[in-house]
């Protein structure tokens, strides 16, 4: 990870995310309900931040009425362009049926990569051997897998495992640390995050 690209990549996408969602958010924030939550600190010279505070449920909407190529009612086709569906529900099934393991460790002189299946989630984790280098931790539970891959064959049921992830577990999704840049997304009930 290079120390310019963490607020760049994350904030280009954020203030997309942020667009799309404002006009919804007034509204939806009246109800209560559950928040997906995302900070970018950019601790280079100028530090910089992102904070997003949005309503899943604006997410919710979003993915029911995004209308793209490969897009529609919440649902992503796929198996095209080498990804065969069938075979990553097969692979998932097996995945969920086995005991908590980690199922992959690549190590390389600067990083370790590995990802498990720990109680509810799945883990995938990325440490860089010298400080500098970052980490990244990522922590999606198993019901979010599940429900994205309810979907008939050949889709992603992108709507559903947002509505899965909003009725999960206050906590953590990703979170990433790059000397002093900083990225975190997690999911509570609260408006405003405290972090």
């Amino acid at each position: 990870m290079k120390r310019t690209t963490v607020g760049g990549w994350m904030a280009g996408g954020v203030a997309a995310l942020l667009a799309a969602g404002l006009a919804l958010a007034p509204a939806l924030a009246q109800s209560g309900g559950r928040w997906l939550h995302v900070r970018v600190v950019d601790g280079s010279e100028k530090t910089a931040s992102v904070k997003v505070n949005l309503p899943v449920s604006v997410l919710e909407t979003m993915a029911q009425s995004i209308e793209a190529d490969h897009f529609r009612d919440g649902r992503i086709d796929i198996g095209h362009d080498g990804i065969d569906a069938a075979r990553l529900q097969d692979l998932w099934k097996a995945i969920r049926a086995s005991q908590d393991m980690e199922f992959v460790t690549v190590e390389s002189d600067d990083t370790t990569v590995k990802v498990a299946k720990s109680g509810k989630y799945l883990l995938a984790n990325v440490d860089g051997h010298d400080g500098d280098r970052g980490k990244v931790q990522v922590r999606i539970p198993l019901d979010v897998v599940d429900a994205l891959l309810s979907a008939p064959k050949g889709q992603l049921n992108v709507k559903a495992a947002i509505e899965a992830l909003a009725a999960h577990d206050d906590g953590a999704l990703v979170q990433v640390h790059d000397g002093a840049n900083e990225v975190k997304v997690w999911i509570d009930s609260k408006a405003e995050a405290d972090v």
